[in-house]
């Protein structure tokens, strides 16, 4: 009993000794005596916890409704009975009566022995020893209430380890001064405006706001870590701290919860606190807690309960504008989705498998994984024995559940940055902090060790997205209020070691220097120009990195699919040795596992990267992107403010949105820069940005065409359309020339359709907006023509098969506006400057030349191998041919890719000049010297392998696997012939080419034509016409050879070795050439083919001395010619005989 004692004494002078004012006690004590215990002094609100406290009852107190509210006087009435009844009770007790019974029903203790023994309350002896030896009456008063109250605390018996923690009893004494508060306001409503009441009432309500206070302010000691040992505690509850607060807000049950801790109560306590690092030390318990609950959860488990403990904390102002001050906060690298506040709820409240593995297998795993029925999904994705409904309904499911806590979450960090100004930079920070640690996400390969997870990237994107949402109206009304400064002088994004889209480093750097020393005083963005590049970089390492990860995951499960069908094909077969065939069904169940695993991945991934409402609010912030960056590309026009203006700009942005420009010029103007080709550099605000921005939004773009096209039934595409067009016409704006093949090849996958029939027919398509948007319908069709003779060089080391492709595109995409008269109008009006369109044809000869030719000679490659393997391996076959055989199956494989590539372009092209050349106003420039010739040829070459004797070598299997449809190819070749046989310039061409032409080609081919129903008489009729048009040209050129005789060699094309008509001289070199062979020479390259020196069309010089000498050879060698045939003729004839 005496080490008791001692403790207790120690434990009190403890207490005095860390007092920060000297304490005084409650009631005066009898001269030349001294209290046997100190009492401690309180005060009223917390100033450092570490400190006892100092009472002053009759200071303010926030208390919410438990305020000391007097009511104002009424008019007196006469009481009832039971009313009478109820107020001579509540008057007949004095005051120190009446606190001394309901403070000891609070506190639950009592200092008069009657009422110790009973067992709700405790004997206080040590306090009425004290009282008693200083002569106080034993009452437990206002003014001895916190004597009371410590003692009460104090009990040695709360070391006990079943004993109520202390925090949980003084919550229990709130709750009951709440109800002792309430009884006596029942009183005062039963009895408006009795005066004796209202006194008694606020004597009374004062007394309880003392007592409240007094158990607020201890609630905060006795979780105190550097307090909490003051008092006798368990071992357990002093090691929890404030934890403790974090366990009841943690309990399943909300209502059990707010038993255990009532969200009035917790106002309460956290209003206390005038010192935040006390309140900080609290919080960083609490909030510790909560994370480590949430690091344990995921969709599948109570993630309901973290989500609303931290709803909880954070509904208090004070404690979400302190919450970025903790020191977990922020962390780097791919700890922040473990050890930062918000980081569990960001990663593990996702559907993406990396957060929890069990997540995929318990919403898409299958029992039954490759049964006999093997389905798939919509897409062609293989799915095993899963049901696709039954696929659909799980996705449709989790994407509901994870857009309600993706709002949640939203609703939280919203909370935070309204709470005060520092939060809010608080928030940016972490965004911020969150992007500097995941650079390396922008790579094309990232270690998923040294990064946060995709699930925690995109919650942070939803988030910011949700965030974004107020500045992506449709009026683009906030537009200029995202400065196009931003990263010359902001560091939050770290874009050092980035690529522009049109400078070096270097020049970024001045820019950078010139633009600070223009605006010493910037320091700061505004809270939009923030959050949109926080979101836009969140899509950058976020979602188009996940992506990429996608796309891998995809290949790597059709692979294993693969590999598994393989075995399973070879098991069948008997292929397995008997001695391997344990060993390899145990390999076989292992990969089918493994694939299985990886079909659920993909699926759970598909339903966050695959959700449309999803993809849907990021093409509304992309839509956002760009028209932000064409007002950078419009920072010069006098319409733009900049910087920006209260009033905003003076330009109707969503019609400039929808490709109506006219409100950036004066009326009747023509429209300005960067809607129509100007020669001018681009802005360099604009020239200055990442290049990845761009980038960024074709791969998104292309990411939804490929695999959720449907979403741009309902997703508006004018403004892509819009910045497409403008970059397009402008492409020297931009560096990277991949970058701007990636805008083609978006308007290319606008023909794809939506959804395919049963039969394979497709259905529903986007190409419409071509011929309806007004800037598409002005410029779509130059833009592709230039940039397909642009795409001859992109400077690209591969630039030579690059060009196929883009060209691909390009012809889809005007095949797809073929049929709208305006489109074709405007493909008129480009062929007559013929400058430009002969280049054109010229380069859709070159194509149409070589991708026919490789595409015929793959397949008569395709016909030896697959003739080859026709012959199964014997099997005693040496190991040399066994190895023979797998090269020569592997070889086939690379053909039949290639054969594939090459005639599904080869195809396009012959398309393409089919429609173009049936169009009798586009025809002039295929006539053009340099091009007929050249056209002539590759359709004679092309026609005589579809027909001529090696036509056989041409019979491949299942032909159509190969894009390869002879008679359609047959067809459009012939028709070619058909729309320039009235031309005689085609007609001499065809004649000249003695290497494919012969006319038995052409009534082969019309035979062909004619047996299969493709074409009747009368179409083949004008063929036949234009055959015997080539033969009499053929006999002509053969007479004019004999008459001409032997070429002088001077008179020979160097190049060509023909006879020159029209001969030039070229400046560097002094050549003399035939001016057709230079410009056609001219059309692929820009040199000069002597050496190789630059070389433009305009520079040659006419040779007309050379002209002059030809002509008169020629009329020399006609006239010899004549003469010699006047000979013959002449001499002693005789006259015929008549008679």
């Amino acid at each position: 009993m005496e080490d008791a004692e001692q403790i207790r004494r120690k434990r009190l002078e403890r207490m005095a000794k860390l007092a920060a004012t000297s304490a005084s006690p409650a009631s005066p004590t009898p001269a030349g005596s001294s209290p046997a215990t100190p009492t401690p002094a309180v005060t009223p609100t917390i100033t450092a916890l570490k400190q006892p406290l100092k009472v002053e009852p009759k200071a303010a107190v926030k208390q919410g409704p438990q305020q000391t509210n007097v009511p104002s006087p009424s008019p007196k009435f006469s009481p009832s009975a039971a009313t009478a009844r109820i107020l001579a009770d509540f008057l007949e007790r004095s005051q120190e009566d009446w606190e001394n019974e309901v403070f000891e029903d609070i506190l639950q203790c009592c200092l008069r022995t009657d009422r110790s023994s009973q067992k709700r309350y405790t004997d206080l002896a040590d306090v009425r020893a004290e009282m008693e030896g200083e002569g106080l009456p034993l009452k437990i008063t206002k003014e001895q209430v916190e004597r009371a109250l410590y003692a009460r605390l104090s009990l040695q018996s709360n070391e006990a380890p079943n004993a109520i923690p202390l925090f949980d009893y003084l919550v229990g004494a709130w709750k009951r001064s709440n109800e002792a508060r309430r009884r006596i306001e029942i009183v005062v409503e039963k009895v408006p405006g009795n005066e004796q009441v209202l006194s008694a009432f606020k004597a009374r309500t004062e007394a309880l706001s003392t007592l409240q206070e007094l158990i607020l302010n201890y609630s905060a000691l006795v979780v105190n870590p550097d307090m909490n040992m003051s008092f006798p505690q368990p071992q357990s509850v002093i090691e929890e701290g404030p934890s403790l607060l974090a366990k009841h807000l943690l309990l399943s049950n909300q209502d059990e919860a707010d038993e255990k801790l009532p969200p009035t109560f917790l106002e309460q306590f956290f209003s206390r606190f005038q010192d935040d690092q006390d309140l900080l030390l609290t919080l960083q318990y609490m909030i510790s807690t909560i994370s480590a609950d949430m690091r344990q959860k995921n969709l599948l488990k109570d993630y309901n309960t973290p989500l609303r403990a931290l709803h909880t904390l954070i509904s208090q102002k004070k404690v979400a504008s302190l919450l970025p001050n903790l020191p977990q906060w922020k962390a780097t690298g791919g700890s922040m989705e473990v050890v930062t506040v918000l980081g569990p709820f960001f990663g593990r409240l996702t559907a993406f498998p990396g957060a929890d593995p069990t997540l995929a297998e318990h919403y898409f795993g299958s029992g039954a994984t490759f049964g006999d029925r093997a389905a798939r999904m919509s897409d062609g994705f293989y799915i095993g024995a899963r049901n696709p409904g039954d696929v659909k309904s799980a996705m449709t499911s989790l994407r509901s559940i994870v857009q309600g806590v993706q709002h949640r979450i939203h609703g939280l960090v919203m909370t935070i940055i309204k709470s005060a100004p520092e939060a809010r930079e608080g928030v940016l920070q972490y965004f911020g902090t969150a992007i500097e640690s995941n650079v390396k996400r922008g790579r094309m390969q990232v270690d998923p060790h040294e990064v946060s997870s995709d699930g925690f990237m995109y919650s942070l994107l939803q988030t910011s997205l949700l965030l974004t949402d107020p500045i992506m109206d449709s009026k683009y009304s906030k537009l200029h209020l995202i400065d196009p400064d931003y990263f010359t002088y902001s560091t939050r994004i770290d874009l050092s070691e980035q690529t522009r889209i049109n400078i070096d480093k270097e020049q970024y750097e001045q820019h950078v220097a010139d633009w600070k020393a223009s605006h010493p005083d910037q320091t700061a963005a505004n809270f939009v120009s923030d959050i949109f590049f926080v979101t836009l970089a969140m899509h950058h390492y976020g979602i188009l990195s996940t992506i990429r990860t996608y796309g891998s995951l995809i290949k790597q499960t059709e692979e294993l699919r693969k590999h598994v069908d393989k075995m399973v094909q070879d098991r069948n077969a008997g292929v397995w040795a008997p001695g391997a065939r344990v060993m390899n069904e145990g390999l076989l169940k292992r990969f089918q596992k493994q694939l299985d695993i990886a079909i659920s991945f993909k699926l759970c991934m598909d339903t966050g990267l695959r959700d449309r409402g999803g993809i849907a609010h990021s093409l509304r912030f992309y839509d956002l992107v760009m028209m932000w960056l064409l007002r950078c590309l419009s920072l010069d026009n006098a319409n733009v403010h900049h910087p920006a203006a209260k009033t905003g700009d003076a330009v109707d942005w969503a019609m400039v949105a929808r490709g109506e420009v006219s409100s950036l010029t004066a009326t009747g103007s023509p429209p300005p820069a960067p809607f129509v080709h100007t020669d001018a550099p681009p802005p360099v605000t604009f020239a200055s940005l990442p290049e990845w921005i761009i980038e960024d939004i074709c791969e998104y773009y292309l990411f939804v065409a490929r695999y959720e096209g449907p979403t741009f039934e309902t997703v508006p595409r004018d403004v892509f359309l819009t910045f497409t067009m403008s970059l397009l016409a402008n492409p020297h704006y931009i560096k990277n020339p991949h970058l701007k093949s990636k805008f083609v090849e978006i308007l290319f996958t606008f023909t794809w359709p939506l959804y395919r029939t049963e039969s394979g027919e497709g259905r529903g398509f986007l190409d419409g907006i071509f011929c309806t948007h007004p800037l598409a319908k002005e410029l779509l069709v130059e833009n592709l023509m230039r940039f397909y003779v642009d795409a001859e060089h992109t400077g690209a080391s591969s630039q030579f098969y690059d060009k196929f492709n883009i060209r691909y595109n390009i012809s889809q995409v005007l095949k797809s506006i073929w049929a709208d008269a305006g489109h074709k109008k405007k493909v008129v009006l480009m062929s007559q400057n013929t400058q430009f369109f002969t280049r054109f044809a010229a380069l859709l000869m070159n194509d149409a030349t070589y991708l026919l030719d490789e595409s015929l000679s793959k397949l008569k490659q395709i016909q030896q191998i697959q003739h080859e393997l026709e012959t199964p391996l014997n099997p005693n076959a040496t190991q040399e041919e066994q190895t023979r055989h797998t090269e020569r199956a592997a070889h086939l494989k690379q053909l039949e890719g290639q054969a594939v590539s090459y005639m599904s372009l080869g195809n396009e092209t012959v398309h393409m000049l089919q429609y173009m050349t049936a169009n009798p106003e586009i025809v002039q420039p295929f006539m053009e010297p340099e091009i007929v010739e050249r056209l002539a040829a590759m359709l004679d070459f092309n026609i005589a392998a579809m027909v001529g004797p090696r036509c056989t070598d041409l019979k491949v299997k299942k032909p159509e696997k190969y894009r390869f449809e002879p008679k359609k190819l047959l067809k459009e070749l012939v028709e070619i012939y058909l729309n320039l046989a009235h031309r005689p310039e085609f007609v001499t061409a065809v004649a000249r080419d003695e290497r494919s032409y012969k006319r038995d080609h052409f009534i082969r081919a019309g035979g062909i034509l004619l047996r299969n129903g493709i074409k009747n008489e009368g179409e083949l009729q004008p063929l036949h016409e234009f055959i015997e048009q080539v033969e009499r040209e053929i006999v002509a050129s053969h007479e004019e050879e004999e008459e001409l005789g032997e070429i002088p060699d001077e008179f020979l094309d160097p190049l060509l070795f023909h006879l020159m008509e029209d001969p030039v001289k070229l400046p560097s070199s002094g050549q003399s050439v035939d001016r057709s062979t230079i410009k056609s020479y001219l059309l692929g390259d820009k040199i000069d083919p002597f050496n190789r020196q630059p070389l433009s069309i305009d520079q040659v010089i006419p040779d007309t001395e050379l002209k002059q000498k030809i002509q008169e050879w020629r009329r020399s060698r006609r006239s010899a010619k004549t003469n010699a045939t006047s000979n013959e003729g002449g001499g002693d004839v005789q006259a015929m005989d008549t008679s």
